[in-house]
């Protein structure tokens, strides 16, 4: 009898750890919206769409990118995040932050960094956004990028293809130019770090 209370002792034992199991698992889903990424390549311009439980898809969001320069393009085609980086190191030895894994070696990140701070922004290179001019990843504004990493979780849909007609349902926004002058340069203008010196001048990431 005591060989049978226990064994059943046992029994509930597991269901109780499982079911705490499952718990965490729900616990732990993913609740975020589920988003669809638009790269237009021709156009380097991103449109991020709201993809609804019924399959229809709502322009939220336009950005302004650089993809890849000739050479080095970025490639078309279907595909989905996978790891996320608050810095992620480059293959040219520079830096990108908020950076978002979608195609094997290809991401989306902030403009690249000389080093691991945020005051090392490559200015020259943050000027050409709008235009082609990354190794093959999808460069963006530092906000923008900050986007795509807060909110969009892992394995949302990427779709890269070439539309230079079309540019996307919300257009493509102006990008912001540095002023080569500025003592300035070194910040990304649409950082909300509270050390970002064009904060201190009134610039927010809501002027772009």
């Amino acid at each position: 009898m005591k060989t049978v209370k226990r064994f059943f002792a046992i029994i509930m034992a597991v269901m109780f750890v499982s079911m705490g199991f499952m718990a965490q698992n729900v616990n732990a889903a993913d609740l975020r919206p589920n988003f669809i990424i638009y790269v237009n390549r021709a156009a380097n311009c991103v449109t991020v769409k709201l993809l609804g439980a019924d399959g229809t898809e709502t322009p939220v969001k336009a950005m302004t990118c650089s993809t890849g320069r000739a050479g080095h393009e970025t490639p078309t085609g279907f595909f989905r995040t996978s790891a996320y980086y608050d810095w992620r190191l480059m293959v040219d030895g520079t830096y990108g932050r908020y950076a978002v894994r979608f195609n094997n070696k290809i991401l989306f990140h902030s403009v690249p960094y000389l080093a691991k701070n945020p005051g090392t922004l490559e200015w020259d290179q943050y000027n050409l956004l709008g235009n082609a001019a990354s190794l093959g990843c999808v460069r963006l504004s530092v906000a923008d990028a900050k986007w795509i990493y807060d909110n969009c979780k892992k394995g949302t849909s990427v779709v890269v293809y070439d539309d230079p007609v079309n540019v996307g349902e919300l257009g493509k926004p102006e990008s912001i130019m540095i002023d080569p002058a500025s003592a300035n340069r070194g910040w990304d203008p649409t950082d909300i770090n509270p050390m970002n010196p064009w904060l201190v001048e009134g610039f927010t990431a809501n002027n772009q």
